[in-house]
């Protein structure tokens, strides 16, 4: 099992991408835990675990976000974990 972190920067916040990471996630079915959350920074924090096709999913849709997103850059690592840590994916409260 792998553990992606992204962290998405750009006109990122007060658009629905949370929120829209989550319901991709979930329309998708892809098999990831995790969760997404805003940062004071301006950016968007994405810690997914799953297998890496569906890691490879979800952050090409990062890269685009929702219609009124614009990404300019996403920051990306992935690491090898033993057991995921997470029983779904969520959006984080500010």
């Amino acid at each position: 099992m792998l553990q992606m972190t992204l962290i998405i920067k750009g006109k990122v916040q007060r658009v629905g991408f949370r929120y829209s990471v989550v319901d991709f996630v979930h329309s998708e079915k892809l098999p990831i835990v995790g969760h997404v959350r805003n940062m004071p920074d301006g950016s968007v924090h994405v810690i997914a675990q799953g297998d890496i096709e569906a890691l490879k999913e979800l952050h090409r849709f990062c890269t685009k976000g929702p219609p009124r997103a614009e990404v300019r850059e996403v920051d990306q690592d992935l690491i090898k974990i033993n057991k995921a840590e997470f029983s779904d994916f969520v959006v984080l409260a500010d």
